[in-house]
């Protein structure tokens, strides 16, 4: 049911700073959407940053062993989709569709509470059956030039 994701790279700016964007343009026309009525945002902060707030290499080697560790649980059984990521401002966010909150709360639940991380990061979910909370990511996609 989930479609094959298919990633596209988005510089774009916050304000006066810039942002990357990856996304996940296989979702813009998803067509069971209701499958995934629940929004993941984790938040990572960055330790090492280079100029406007951007990770360095060696952060972002960091970041992106965070990121499969989390991605690989949360999709485990198709309970969630890879929406985006978007790093910008010292932070990382990564943006998940979930179709069980229980079983996604349940793993990040049990992942604070390690001993060891290597940044601190936090989470919120939220029902958004209408994938209102998608949106920002996925209009950028319809702004990118290369993807009409």
């Amino acid at each position: 049911m989930i479609p094959k994701p298919y990633y596209s790279l988005i510089n774009t700016s916050k304000g006066q700073d810039p942002a990357v964007v990856v996304v996940n343009t296989a979702l813009r026309s998803f067509e069971h959407r209701e499958a995934f009525p629940w929004h993941l945002r984790l938040t990572i902060e960055c330790k090492a940053l280079a100029a406007n707030g951007m990770p360095t290499a060696e952060e972002v080697a960091v970041l992106e062993r965070f990121e499969e560790c989390v991605t690989e649980v949360l999709q485990r059984n198709d309970n969630a989709t890879f929406l985006a990521r978007v790093t910008c401002r010292g932070e990382r966010d990564l943006i998940y569709r979930v179709q069980d909150p229980e079983i996604a709360n349940d793993f990040l639940q049990s992942f604070v509470s390690e001993a060891s991380h290597l940044r601190e990061w936090d989470y919120r979910m939220e029902h958004d059956s209408d994938w209102t909370l998608a949106q920002p990511e996925l209009r950028l996609i319809e702004r990118d030039p290369r993807l009409s």
